[in-house]
């Protein structure tokens, strides 16, 4: 699983493999054309096309390319991936996407492609792929080794699963784990040697108090399957939003393979299971949901321009105060952020905007902004955010830390939304919007948030735009 930490190391890959392909095919065009390597054994054409020939043939290895390995995963593989195992990927890879460049480009006019030259491309994109790759790692390698992208874990038991992953951890420092300790599932319960150097942070009662001190990036829960509070300690996870990892006891291992929505993974032999698969998590999914969204906000500020200056206008002409309407939200990984809305209600205290919520007929709203409401008009300036990358066009609407706060104690798994950026729209909003109730919207949330593919997304702003021209379920 793709955790936020490693995204810098995945944009880097993602540069790299673009840059090394098309480098490879030029590479592969000097050895064949330019030096002439044994060109009298394999034999030259009497007309040598240029490499501005073949452009058209390089533009669609590098889109295939990017393409072809977020499909097959190579963007989004864990820390424990093996080096032998990325290595045969990427001859798959390289095999599929040669063949569906030559695919193409029957249909494109290009120069007839040379099958030796195609032939050097092979090799040395799989040489060029493989040595940065393995060089990347031994660096990322090195830093954790020496302390930086390190993400921090509980341990939940003290067993003989959670010794074995403590050994693992410190056997592997380039993971990049930090172990802060290890909690007790069980008051007295028999506590494995390999954990004695850890620190002993508490029984599973003060779990919940733990994960918000503390706020670990993982939770590795490390018990029996038979652990009759199993459930209540992934609930307890999802309810501070901290992601859970099971390492299952060989039972799980044996009778449980066929988990849909579990990621597992392989730590040095040891199997872990993430309980909840984001599909956002993935590299090639985030850049083509936020390719998406800067090309549709620009887009759409572009077209409608003269309605963020209409509103702009008539909001400073109907009541006083400022036309753009500021207040704190939290967004992706309980990150706070500046959400702009026009403004809708009588200038109020701050502390009353974000403590209150708002009600029907609530008579802090203008009549300028109960159209604007019903309009969904004043939500509008929240397509600035998106282009700074706060939020997204479809995703979980962010709510304001006054009230995370409060959901968070009374809503399992409230905290699982702020896993995604948070959005001007989203399924909560097309099935109910004010509606419904606050736990039946985390529901709908964490289904997009599971279930989330780009077509998911344009139905819901197609849908989104059904429910604005009919004015429904806004106040």
């Amino acid at each position: 699983m793709l955790h936020r930490h490693d995204r810098f190391t995945a944009a880097i890959l993602v540069a790299g493999d673009l840059i090394l392909s098309f480098g490879a095919l030029l590479l592969s065009y000097n050895l064949r054309y330019v030096w002439k390597l044994w060109g009298e054994t394999l034999g030259l054409p009497e007309n040598i096309p240029s490499f501005y020939a073949y452009l058209p043939f390089a533009i669609v290895i590098v889109i295939t390319t990017l393409s072809v390995f977020a499909i097959l995963g190579l963007y989004s593989r864990g820390r424990f991936q093996g080096r032998l195992a990325e290595f045969f990927a990427l001859i798959r890879s390289v095999s599929l996407i040669l063949i569906i460049a030559y695919g193409v480009t029957l249909f494109w006019r290009t120069p007839a492609l040379s099958r030796w030259l195609m032939l050097f491309y092979w090799v040395i994109d799989i040489l060029f792929l493989t040595i940065f790759r393995s060089f990347l790692r031994g660096i990322v390698a090195k830093l954790r080794r020496r302390g930086f992208d390190r993400r921090k874990i509980i341990i939940i038991g003290s067993g003989s699963l959670a010794g074995r992953v403590a050994e693992k951890i410190n056997e592997h420092p380039e993971y990049g784990y930090q172990l802060l300790g290890f909690v007790n599932t069980d008051v007295g319960e028999t506590v494995d040697q390999r954990l004695s150097a850890l620190k002993r942070l508490g029984n599973f009662d003060k779990l919940a108090t733990l994960l918000e001190q503390l706020h670990p990036d993982e939770v590795f829960v490390a018990v029996p399957s038979k652990h009759d509070r199993l459930l209540e300690l992934l609930d307890t996870c999802e309810a501070e939003g901290i992601n859970a990892t099971i390492v299952p006891d060989i039972f799980d291992v044996l009778v449980g393979r066929s988990i849909r929505r579990a990621q597992i993974e392989d730590m040095d032999g040891l199997p872990l299971i993430g309980v909840r698969q984001v599909p956002l998590h993935s590299l090639s999914n985030r850049f083509l949901k936020r390719l998406f969204d800067l090309s549709f906000a620009t887009v759409f500020l572009l077209l409608f321009s003269w309605i963020y200056a209409l509103t702009f206008l008539l909001v400073r002409l109907t009541s006083k105060g400022p036309a753009l309407f500021k207040q704190e939200r939290m967004g992706l990984d309980n990150r706070s952020f500046i959400c702009y809305k026009f403004r809708t209600m009588y200038q109020q205290p701050a502390k009353d905007s974000d403590t209150i919520w708002t009600e029907k007929d609530d008579p802090r709203i203008t009549p300028l902004g109960r159209f604007l409401r019903r309009a969904s008009i004043d939500e509008l300036p929240q397509f600035f955010n998106v282009l700074k990358g706060e939020m997204s066009v479809v995703g979980p609407r962010p709510e304001r830390p006054h009230f995370v706060k409060q959901f968070k104690e009374q809503i399992p798994r409230y905290l699982v939304r702020h896993q995604v950026k948070s959005g001007i729209t989203g399924w909560a909003q097309i099935n109910g919007r004010a509606d419904i109730s606050i736990d039946k919207k985390v529901d709908h949330d964490i289904y997009y948030i599971e279930n989330w593919s780009f077509s998911l997304d344009l139905r819901i702003i197609a849908l989104t735009v059904l429910h604005v021209l009919r004015g429904s379920n806004a106040y």
